[in-house]
């Protein structure tokens, strides 16, 4: 009995022992597997198109051909320039042509007439607007860059240039200017003649009418007259332009080179006319006060003007 008790107690003890193996073994192959890691997404095929509308394809682009140019920023607007730098050349060379024609007549007193441009034909330009000073007739780089030396030949080709324009702006508003009233004193206003007197010959009091342009930064101005006088029992119409160039400062005064021309109706030896037979012309300024006194060739000239506020 006893022989049996123990081989059934050993027995007992190995399935026991086994049972316990097999449930371990159990254990471990029940365990969670390891996380794997994600895949990547799938591309999803296009959505269908709704029939009758098409999708836009992108453009092509080809391949530049051989000679052919590229494009290049700029390259038009170049080409316009040295287009447009030609045409400028070209009216430049015309306007130089025409300036040199129109200065060589001028130099040379040829076709010039300024006897129908007179001092009451400049009021009414100025009343009309369509002249202030004389620098906006030529520009002022013409203006300014005339040599200012003592009755220069510049200075005289700069007079003629200033009443050339004038008897053109004369001749193309010929319909809008008025008549001349003859008989107008001029304004007691300034700027005005205070004394203008040629060989104890008061030349004011033949004056009818009066025009002072308007003062350019520098002072300069341009002053015109007509007058009427009796000679050999003959009425003489005389129009005086009397060009006032700032040339600089002398003792605080402003020094001016005068420059003056005549137009008369029949030719005379007038005080105007010895008036302005004068070279070498100069004038100066102190406050509101121009004045001029000359004494050539026996003729003595007494010039005083009130240009109102000083600039």
């Amino acid at each position: 009995m006893r022989t049996c008790k123990g081989i059934l107690s050993k027995g007992t003890a190995a399935f026991a022992l086994l049972f316990a193996f097999d449930s371990l073994c159990f254990s471990q192959s029940a365990a969670p597997a390891a996380p794997t890691p994600p895949s990547a997404p799938s591309v999803s095929s296009p959505a269908p198109v709704a029939p009758g509308i098409s999708m836009p394809s992108m453009p092509r682009i080809s391949a530049p051909v051989a000679g052919s140019s590229f494009y290049t920023p700029g390259k038009n607007f170049l080409r316009k320039n040295e287009k447009s730098g030609v045409k400028t050349i070209q009216s430049q060379t015309k306007e130089s042509v025409a300036s040199k024609d129109l200065e060589n007549s001028l130099l040379g007193n040829e076709g010039l007439d300024f006897s129908n441009l007179t001092a009451q034909d400049l009021v009414q330009m100025a009343k009309s607007g369509s002249l202030t000073n004389v620098s906006s007739l030529l520009g002022n780089a013409t203006f300014n860059g005339s040599n200012a030396s003592n009755n220069s030949p510049n200075n005289q080709l700069l007079l003629k240039q200033i009443l050339s324009e004038l008897k053109e702006i004369k001749e193309t508003q010929a319909s809008s200017l008025t008549a001349a009233q003859t008989g107008t004193k001029p304004s007691s206003l300034p700027p005005k003649i205070l004394r203008f007197v040629v060989n104890a010959n008061d030349v004011l009091s033949k004056c009818v009418q009066v025009y002072f342009s308007d003062r350019e930064n520098d002072g300069s101005f341009l002053l015109t007259g007509d007058a009427k006088s009796l000679f050999e029992n003959q009425n003489i119409s005389e129009t005086f332009y009397i060009l006032f160039k700032a040339c600089g400062t002398k003792n605080s005064k402003t020094i001016y080179t005068v420059t003056p021309s005549l137009s008369q109706s029949q030719e005379c030896p007038s005080p105007l006319s010895k008036f302005c037979g004068q070279n070498s012309l100069q004038a100066s300024r102190v406050g509101n006060l121009v004045t001029l006194h000359t004494i050539q060739n026996g003729n003595v000239c007494d010039l005083l003007l009130d240009i109102g506020s000083a600039q």
